[in-house]
């Protein structure tokens, strides 16, 4: 687990703090082949998380598996991976994601 904080103060009007935050993130191995990791952080003046992401792995022996996930925000999006962990085979895989939404609103 690693945390961190960050102010700062953008010089607006009357020294209102522009941004205090805190941050964390962490690697958990659930078994000897899952693991998770995570990072996000928490601002105390909006009271709301910041960005988020979770990320799971999975050694299946030959294969590979990942899955990474931004859950809200703007870079809301996950990707998702299946394959062989050979380099002769490297083409035998199944990608599937969702990138974050880029329109303007």
């Amino acid at each position: 687990l690693a945390y961190s904080t960050n102010y700062r103060n953008n010089g607006i009007d009357g020294g209102e703090i522009g941004v205090h935050s805190i941050m964390f993130s962490g690697n958990v191995e659930l078994s000897p082949k899952w693991k998770m990791g995570y990072s996000s952080g928490y601002d105390v003046k909006g009271g709301a998380f910041t960005f988020s992401r979770f990320n799971f792995t999975r050694d299946l022996d030959s294969w590979q598996f990942n899955f990474n996930w931004v859950p809200f925000g703007t870079n809301s999006s996950y990707t998702f991976f299946i394959g062989v962990k050979s380099s002769i085979l490297s083409d035998l895989k199944w990608d599937k994601n969702k990138p974050p939404d880029r329109r303007l609103f």
